[in-house]
């Protein structure tokens, strides 16, 4: 579980070990940009506590619903540090209705910068991966698996915009 920024720093280095070395293996590298790290929260009491220590340590802080559940974008007052860019923002995720998300970093989204996201989406593809489409209300992305379970989340645009398209709370 996250609580606090610096367990963040400490549990995503496995996972962007991994993402690295998906980025390099898969030529990546100029082609595309990290823009967020997600860790989702099993309870919404969980939720509000690690939100409440982020508060405390980072640039800033937006709650916004998408879709009708929580999600506080966070600026991230310490870069994380990848292959493909430092990520400078994370995204906390409350449950969802369904009850299906355990405690977790769960993914790194990433935009394409000199491709479009359907060759992205192809290029990947081409390269062996399985790349898992995933249609949600507020949009939809592809999804690539790693060993640990971790994601590479493909995504149309930043996860700031989807917000100003959605609205904040």
């Amino acid at each position: 579980m996250i609580q606090k920024i610096e367990d963040l720093y400490v549990k995503s280095d496995p996972f962007i070990k991994e993402f690295d070395i998906f980025c390099n293996v898969n030529g990546l590298i100029n082609k595309v940009k990290a823009d967020h790290v997600c860790v989702k929260c099993s309870t919404s009491e969980i939720y509000e506590n690690t939100r409440k220590h982020f508060e405390f340590d980072s640039r800033f802080m937006y709650q916004s619903l998408i879709p009708g559940r929580r999600i506080a974008f966070i600026g991230l007052s310490k870069s994380l540090y990848t292959a493909v860019g430092e990520i400078k923002y994370l995204e906390l995720s409350d449950q969802k209705k369904d009850n299906s998300q355990g405690d977790r970093i769960d993914h790194i989204e990433i935009v394409p910068v000199t491709l479009t996201y359907e060759e992205l989406v192809s290029f990947l593809k081409e390269k062996g991966n399985e790349v898992k489409e995933i249609i949600r209300p507020h949009h939809t992305t592809h999804d690539v698996y790693m060993k640990s379970g971790f994601i590479v989340r493909l995504s149309r645009e930043l996860l700031v915009e989807t917000i100003k398209r959605d609205g904040m709370v």
